[in-house]
């Protein structure tokens, strides 16, 4: 009954399916009190040598339509409750996944894919068994015990009636403790199989590592050790469910006994017929269903139960990001400004970025760099709002804060490039023009062009239409990296986040995507977070972050006139460049930025 005042607001919206449902119910539990009834008074009119051919076969000719009355009234019911129940699940499964997309980075951190993969499965069925079976049961054993119940004490008799109940109030107590154990047992059963969902996706996706590093028999003996627990858990649930069916079979077999010895005594009291404890011990078996019902409900709604609060617990996790109820449009003016005196991620004591100072006028290019673990990909996350900003920082677009502009909106400026791209199951078309959906394929094809990645397209049999496995699996880094690039520039954002976007490029393909992306300079604003400093040669301003903080800034040419990290890491670079192109390259000073940009 918890499950149900849980899920009360949900089910209200199929209070007709229930209703109408349950209609069909009590006219079946109704039906099914006339056989026998009628069985008695043929076994009576035996006793009594009153029986004709002609009564006997009208008994049988209303019993076969009282069966089929109740064939159609079964359909019925079934029909609505389990149709009910698939459509509600089906709503809650869009709502889970609706709120999954709206949750900020940090839900994610404390979540695995394979724990909320099984909610979104297990614990979904679970509720919908809850919903269909679980309420059909409930309400099918109430109404057919209480009209079992009131055809025993009016037809037949109440004195045995209450004789056969006394084992009863023992069996709700046996259930009662079941079902607590049921409940904590499940809720670990599941836990472990999110447990098991979790290990084999990160084994199906990484397989590429797993078969590199020969890990094969590890992953095996994990998934092994895993498997063997899920399946200990699930074991003890069905110790539990293999014990309501004996209980309940061990107090009814001392109901019938206390039933055949009532009623001989009643017959002999003449007090009762043979007929009438026929029909009697014929309630008593229909009411054996409702009570097995009742104890296979109870499994159920306990498993709907676990899994339900397992589900609430995510349902009342709200994004840590959202909109200020006072939101607006993103401005047309697209000028950056960060002011950010300190940021810490959730849960952490130490800043990851403090003292951050920048002004990016609208279609400037401003690069970005640093040793690894700087915190330079930290500041495009918080300007995508994936994060909010600690107490006194700012970041403002066109003048407005970002944290007062609608969070669609904002984003919507914005096309992200990471380092490791995510790619979708589809074609490679439909992954470029995940950014444009209308796109038609001349904006797709020119999009590729850009991005260096058309010809190797069209080299694949299908060309564009390449099915790609799970996050683009059968293409490698590089083109996998210029997908993305390609999706990144059909969304036509006037901001472009280049986060180590070329890092898997050879040097001639990231010159060609270079050059090409220097015909949007002035007209979209672009930052990119690259190692390679020679990318940046061309930048407006270039930032050199390191633990968090602004080591260096200025042009190119500024910060190469200074001995410090960015001047010593160029020049080793350069030199490897020119040795590596040596055979196109003159011997000018590598000091010489055209040189480089040439190369």
């Amino acid at each position: 009954m918890k499950l149900l005042w849980k899920m009360r607001f949900i089910l209200r919206d199929y209070w007709k399916h229930y209703l109408l449902a349950f209609i069909s119910l009590q006219a079946v539990a109704v039906l099914n009190q006339l056989p026998p009834w009628l069985i008695g008074r043929v076994v009576d009119e035996i006793t009594l040598d009153g029986l004709t051919t002609q009564e006997l076969m009208m008994y049988i000719a209303g019993i076969m339509v009282i069966a089929i009355a109740i064939y159609g009234l079964r359909y019925v019911w079934r029909s609505l409750l389990y149709g009910a129940s698939i459509d509600l699940v089906r709503s809650q499964r869009d709502r889970l996944f609706a709120h999954f997309t709206r949750m900020s980075p940090d839900f994610y951190q404390k979540h695995t894919a394979g724990d909320l993969m099984a909610h979104a499965t297990n614990d979904l069925n679970a509720v919908e068994e809850s919903a269909g079976g679980g309420i059909m049961t409930l309400v099918d054993s109430v109404i057919a015990g209480f009209t079992v119940l009131a055809a025993m004490v009016f037809a037949v008799s109440g004195k045995l009636t209450l004789l056969v109940l006394i084992p009863f109030p023992i069996l709700i107590w046996a259930t009662g403790k079941y079902g607590t154990t049921m409940h904590k047992t499940f809720g670990r059963a599941q836990a472990s199989f999110s447990n098991l969902n979790e290990e084999a996706r990160e084994t199906v996706t990484g397989i590429r590592a797993v078969r590199a590093h020969e890990l094969n028999k590890r992953q095996e003996q994990r998934f092994h050790e895993l498997s063997r627990e899920t399946v200990a858990a699930n074991q003890k649930v069905a110790r539990i469910e293999s014990i309501f069916g004996p209980t309940i079979n061990l107090f009814f077999g001392l109901s019938f006994v206390i039933a055949l010895m009532g009623g001989a005594w009643l017959i002999q009291q003449g007090e009762m017929t043979l007929g009438l404890l026929t029909s009697f011990t014929l309630y008593l078996g229909q009411l054996l269903s409702p009570m097995m019902q009742f104890g296979w409900q109870f499994s159920v709604f306990q498993r709907g139960n676990a899994s339900w609060s397992r589900l609430e617990s995510l349902f009342n996790q709200k994004p840590s990001v959202s909109d200020a109820p006072d939101a607006v449009e993103a401005p047309a003016n697209h000028d950056l400004a960060f002011d950010i005196q300190s940021f810490h991620y959730p849960m952490a004591d130490t800043p990851v970025l403090s003292n951050i100072k920048l002004q990016a006028p609208a279609g400037s290019f401003i690069g970005i760099t640093g040793r690894t673990g700087g915190g330079k990909s930290s500041l495009f996350r918080l300007l995508q709002r994936q994060f909010n900003l600690d107490s006194g920082s700012a970041i403002t677009l066109g003048g407005i804060a970002i944290d007062q502009i609608q969070l669609k909106s904002l984003r919507s400026q914005m096309a992200w490039v990471p380092q490791e791209p995510m790619l979708f199951s589809g074609t490679i078309a439909e992954n470029i023009a995940m950014s444009k959906p209308d796109a038609s394929r001349e904006e797709i094809e020119q999009a590729a062009r850009l991005a260096a990645v058309h010809e190797d397209i069209t080299r694949f049999t299908d060309s564009y239409n390449t099915i790609l496995g799970e996050n683009g699996i059968n293409l490698s880094g590089g083109q996998k990296q210029r997908v993305a690039f390609a999706r990144a520039l059909l969304s036509n954002a006037n901001i472009l986040l280049l986060d180590d976007a070329f890092s898997a490029l050879d040097m001639k393909t990231e010159a060609t995507i270079l050059k090409n992306l220097s015909a949007y300079k002035n007209r979209k604003t672009i930052l990119l977070i690259t190692q390679r400093l020679p990318e940046l040669i061309t930048a407006d301003h270039i930032l050199v972050i390191d633990e968090g903080t602004i080591k260096e800034q200025g042009t190119h040419d500024e910060l190469l006139d200074r001995p410090e990290w960015y001047a010593r890491i160029f020049k080793q670079q350069a030199r490897t460049l020119l040795m590596e192109n040596k055979d196109t390259i003159d011997s000018r000073s590598f000091n010489d930025s055209s040189t480089l940009v040439s190369a």
